[in-house]
């Protein structure tokens, strides 16, 4: 006989390791150190059966098990699509996952791409469908004790805050938070500082003329450090945080908890007198308030998406003290497959008047304007801008870009020599991210996003590109160069995408969507 027939065959193992808090991993020895020495053990003790270890680290540091967001688990699916995994090795099977629907979901995959599962703590076999359906109940157990474990804590949360107990958040200002016991002291200056802010209010008609006096005097919102060391700054009073001061019924000795107030444990600082006093005051002043102008836009009442049909409606944003005018869809956030990008007057107006002139005459006016024009259509996808007059005539031109701050091309420069789509950057530089990871040049996702500068989460979104398959990841690297107009593939689009299991069903599903 040949002995080698009776080599058993090689199975990879892949170790997985998860922490729901970053607490802990900068230890020499951490948690999935810990977990991965008793798997590597196990793996060991598999030696005969032709069990491995594959040299690749799949380590989630400071990843919630709900979710199937994680860095170092897409990696490992990934691995699996690419038949690189036989075996998949945990030290606990909620390590993998804390969900049962997600956990059936990957256990499904598993099965299709012939995969194993292992808990080294846990004797399961998921080759037989006794070990399936323990796996499933000892899930159904684990959920419904983390239900049970937040129910018990919101109502530990409720039953203290109807006793009046301090739970927490923001300091407020005129007290300070008792380190020894968590509970409300008052502060004597500013206590004073918030009886004067009630004095005032209380002797104005308005909530804007208060606002104005307490910055005349210079009476700042609360000064504050945080148990991490960070500084918080007094600030002036805007009206929303001076109206959301006057209402706190913290003042008066209460706390209010979903509505409904209850005694408080902290003494009060204001007369209850003074305080009702301002409550009718504000009221009084909501009922004066004159809503707000409604914004004349060129075009009211004409404008309409050329992608949904729906009509675009005006409106505007603040800064600076001054006002800037967009034209925005309708239906845009109710319908997720309208991709229309708002377009701000001061691009659309002057390129329509320009191209009116030589119809209408150069003298028109507003009204003479509205009465000449019987549909306008625009499309932020090719910048085109259909003009319908109420003769019949039609013509159609194409918006240039903006030739203002932030905008590097004319639209001449751009349609010349093109750009490369956004996407196509972030999806190298996901590629990057990955490699620093894998290469161990920076540690965890936080030196990442450090280096990078940009924060956590955003670090885990422009990896989460490195979920789609390689195909999609292909085609996005090598996108041609956007023209005019908008890109057509984006980041958003690609999310959702990014967060299906099956590769298949991936590019089944970028093929309906962008080729073609």
């Amino acid at each position: 006989m040949d002995i080698l027939t009776e080599l058993p065959n090689v199975v990879r193992c892949a170790i997985y390791t998860r922490k729901s808090t970053d607490e802990g991993l900068e230890q020499d020895f951490n948690t999935l150190q810990a977990q991965r020495e008793a798997a590597e053990a196990y793996v060991l003790s598999q030696k005969q059966n032709g069990w491995h270890m594959l040299a690749d680290s799949y380590d989630d540091g400071g990843f919630t098990g709900a979710s199937l967001d994680r860095p170092a688990l897409q990696q490992l699916l990934r691995d699996i699509e690419g038949r690189r995994v036989d075996c998949v090795v945990v030290y606990k099977v909620d390590r993998l996952s804390r969900s049962l629907l997600d956990f059936a979901r990957l256990l499904s995959l598993f099965e299709k791409r012939g995969v194993s599962f292992v808990s080294v703590t846990q004797e399961f076999n998921t080759s037989t469908s006794l070990g399936r359906l323990t796996l499933h109940i000892l899930l159904s157990f684990a959920q419904f004790e983390r239900e049970m474990i937040s129910e018990r804590t919101r109502d530990k949360m409720s039953a203290a805050r109807r006793k009046g107990q301090w739970l927490g958040g923001t300091p407020i200002l005129g007290y300070d938070v008792d380190p020894q016991g968590g509970r409300l002291v008052v502060n004597a200056a500013e206590a004073e500082r918030v009886r004067e802010i009630f004095a005032i209010s209380a002797g104005y008609a308005s909530l804007a003329a208060a606002q104005q006096e307490i910055q005349a005097r210079r009476l700042w919102t609360k000064d504050w450090t945080s148990k991490s060391g960070k500084h918080h700054a007094g600030r002036g009073f805007t009206q929303s945080r001076l109206a959301a001061l006057l209402r706190n019924v913290i003042y008066i000795g209460q706390f209010c908890h979903k509505g409904v107030v209850y005694p408080g444990e902290q003494p009060a600082i204001v007369d209850r007198a003074l305080w009702e006093r301002v409550q009718h005051q504000l009221k009084a002043d909501t009922r004066r308030r004159v809503p707000h102008a409604k914004v004349e836009s060129l075009r009211s009442g004409v404008l309409y998406c050329a992608q949904c049909g729906e009509r675009i409606w005006s409106t505007y944003s603040s800064r600076q003290g001054r006002r800037h005018l967009y034209y925005v869809c309708r239906k845009k956030k109710a319908d997720a497959k309208c991709q229309q990008q708002p377009v701000a007057a001061i691009d659309l107006e002057p390129s329509l008047i320009e191209q009116l002139e030589p119809i209408l005459g150069p003298d028109f006016d507003r009204a003479f304007l509205q009465h000449s024009l019987e549909r306008i259509t625009y499309d932020s996808r090719t910048r085109e801008v259909g003009v319908a007059l109420v003769d019949g005539s039609q013509f159609g031109y194409t918006l240039p870009l903006a030739r203002r701050p932030g905008v590097r091309r004319s639209f001449e420069e751009q349609q010349a020599h093109g750009r490369v789509p956004r996407v196509s950057r972030l999806m190298a530089l996901a590629l990057r991210f990955q490699d620093l990871l894998s290469h161990a040049t920076v540690r965890n996702h936080a030196q990442l996003a450090e280096l990078g500068h940009v924060s956590r989460v955003r670090v885990c979104q422009i990896l989460m590109l490195n979920n789609l398959a390689p195909a999609i990841q292909q085609s996005l690297l090598f996108l041609p160069k956007t023209a005019r107009g908008r890109d057509r593939i984006t980041e958003r689009s690609l999310r959702g995408m990014a967060k299906l299991v099956d590769w298949d069903a991936q590019i089944q599903l970028f093929r309906s969507r962008f080729v073609g």
